[in-house]
């Protein structure tokens, strides 16, 4: 161990007199200061104890930050810690820091209130030691062919069309499970955060109404243009498919990006491919915050379904819950008795959670003896987390 490992280390919260420190300390991704202020200097949401630093001999060396977010799992609202910004410098790497951070954090999220965590990483195994485990991502990538049509005018984006542009993301991700809950105010600091160009946030109206019918936000990547968001209604294809050709022919480039499964019709057959995109791990924080939030949407689930009895049962890094329902009731069960039903583990419950019970849920679960009932509980959802989202 170098002398610098040595030393004795401060693992805390950040105060306000951090966020110069922790700036800079983010260069060492290779990326100038410039482009991390707008997430600390333009993010209303954040507070400077969100971030959680390592101070060793009176210098930040590690940081990580917690993202306060609220997202949609169907129409219940879920609190959920965005974790971010994990960083540790370059000549005092090696010594564990990132881990203590996640340990000394993570009883602070459960007493906050957090239901769940997510984050994105290419280290997986970093965080999997901590509890977070894979949630399955699909990417869309490929060309765009030219749009054949004169049915929308479509022009870049101006701050007269964000009153339009909200209410079109409010209509149309109501449901829509990984969708985040934007305030006004989150829209503007967006705009500063992402550094986004106005000729790249395109927006569509009716020719005949000059309606705002949809929109799209994008970015240039190195090998393909990044679709960080679609905004059209349900049986709007041909606005996305309007859309997602005038980006393709700006930049002479494909398209890259996640979509939800309603907009799968967008896709011309042939010229777009799905595949597995690693990256997004998620993980229980607060069983009780998590099952609180989720419980009016249970309830409506088993009504319409008739269904008046049942036990879900969850064992996750966060604890083990049991909630039984008996004649229309949702209640806690003190005492797990694991012989009348075996419970979901975080890898489960994060794909019932997120993507409801598709085929892949039936790799991981079909086998059990109450399958009907998490049919019941957790349907097939349209999920996608928007890139522009991302943190």
């Amino acid at each position: 161990m170098s002398e610098q490992g040595k030393m004795p280390v401060t693992i805390r919260q950040a105060r306000s007199e951090d966020i110069g420190s922790i700036l800079d300390l983010l260069t060492e991704y290779d990326l100038p200061r410039s482009y991390f202020e707008p997430f600390y200097l333009n993010d209303s949401s954040y507070r400077p104890e969100q971030s959680w630093v390592v101070e060793q001999d009176g210098r930040l060396v590690a940081h990580l930050r917690v993202f306060d977010r609220w997202i949609r799992i169907d129409r219940a609202h879920v609190h959920i810690a965005g974790i971010g910004n994990a960083i540790t410098a370059k000549d005092a790497r090696g010594h564990g820091y990132s881990s203590q951070l996640m340990t000394a954090m993570l009883p602070a999220l459960q007493q906050a209130g957090y239901a769940y965590s997510l984050l994105w990483t290419h280290l997986p195994s970093l965080y999997g030691r901590h509890g977070w485990i894979p949630i399955e991502q699909e990417l869309m990538r490929g060309s765009f062919p030219p749009f054949v049509g004169d049915t929308v005018i479509i022009a870049p984006f101006q701050e007269q069309d964000l009153p339009a542009v909200m209410e079109l993301y409010e209509r149309t991700n109501a449901r829509r499970t990984g969708t985040t809950i934007r305030s006004t105010e989150y829209w503007q600091d967006q705009l500063l955060w992402l550094h986004e160009d106005h000729s790249t946030f395109l927006v569509a109206r009716d020719k005949l109404y000059s309606a705002l019918v949809g929109y799209v936000r994008s970015r240039e990547g190195q090998q393909a243009v990044e679709i960080l968001e679609l905004g059209i209604a349900a049986g709007s294809a041909t606005v996305g498919h309007a859309l997602l050709s005038a980006v393709a022919t700006e930049h002479h480039s494909q398209l890259r990006g996640q979509f939800p499964p309603s907009q799968s019709d967008v896709f011309v057959p042939g010229t777009f491919e799905a595949v597995h995109e690693p990256g997004l791990m998620g993980r229980v924080v607060n069983l009780a915050e998590l099952f609180h939030a989720l419980e009016g949407l249970w309830m409506d689930r088993l009504q319409q379904a008739n269904t008046s009895e049942g036990i879900l049962s969850v064992s996750t890094s966060a604890g083990l819950s049991t909630w039984y329902v008996r004649n229309g009731k949702l209640q806690r069960e003190e005492q797990h008795n694991p012989k009348r039903v075996p419970p979901l583990h975080e890898r489960e419950l994060a794909h019932l959670l997120f993507h409801g019970f598709d085929t892949s849920a039936h790799k991981l679960v079909g086998h059990r003896s109450d399958v009907s009932f998490l049919q019941t509980l957790f349907p097939v959802q349209d999920f996608v987390i928007w890139q522009a989202d991302a943190f």
